[in-house]
C-alpha cells in the first residue's frame, strides 16, 4: 500500500485540479500491474458541487420568497421585479469582481455568498415598499410622512 496526497497550488481552482488528477489517475492506472488500483480516500469534488447547488438553491428560494412577499403585500409586480433584480445583480456583481481581481471561489466564499443573499433580501423588500409608498403618495397628491 502506498499513500499519496494531491495539493493544489495557491489560487488554483480546486474543482479543475480534482478533475485533472482523476484524468491523470485513469491514464496511470492503465500502466499498473494487474490487481493494483487506486483507492480514493477523500474527494472534495462532491462537497464543491454540493456547495454550488446550495448557492443556486438559496438564490432561487430567496427570489421566490421576495417576489411572493412583495407581490402579495404591495400588489405590485413591478416592485417585486425591482427586488428580484437587486438580488440577482448583487450576486452577479460579486462574481464579476471576484473574476476581475483574480479571486477564486472556494467553499467558504460560496457559503458567504449564500449568506449575503439573505442580507440583500431585507433591503430589497424595504426599498421596494418605500418606493411604492412614495409613488402612491405622490400619485394621490399628498405629502409623504
Amino acid at each position: 500500500m502506498v499513500g499519496g496526497i494531491v495539493v493544489a497550488r495557491y489560487g488554483e481552482n480546486a474543482k479543475d485540479v480534482i478533475e485533472r488528477v482523476k484524468i491523470k489517475m485513469k491514464d496511470v492506472e492503465k500502466g499498473l500491474p494487474e490487481g493494483v488500483k487506486f483507492k480514493i480516500a477523500y474527494d472534495r469534488s462532491d462537497l464543491i458541487l454540493a456547495s454550488i447547488s446550495t448557492l443556486k438553491d438559496a438564490l432561487w428560494q430567496e427570489i421566490l420568497i421576495v417576489s411572493f412577499i412583495v407581490i402579495v403585500f404591495l400588489f405590485s409586480i413591478r416592485s417585486g421585479l425591482v427586488a428580484i433584480f437587486s438580488i440577482i445583480l448583487s450576486v452577479l456583481i460579486g462574481f464579476i469582481l471576484m473574476y476581475l481581481f483574480g479571486i477564486t471561489s472556494n467553499i467558504m466564499s460560496l457559503g458567504g455568498i449564500a449568506l449575503a443573499i439573505g442580507d440583500v433580501v431585507d433591503p430589497g423588500i424595504v426599498m421596494a415598499e418605500n418606493a411604492y409608498r412614495s409613488l402612491t403618495d405622490y400619485a394621490l397628491k399628498k405629502k409623504p410622512e
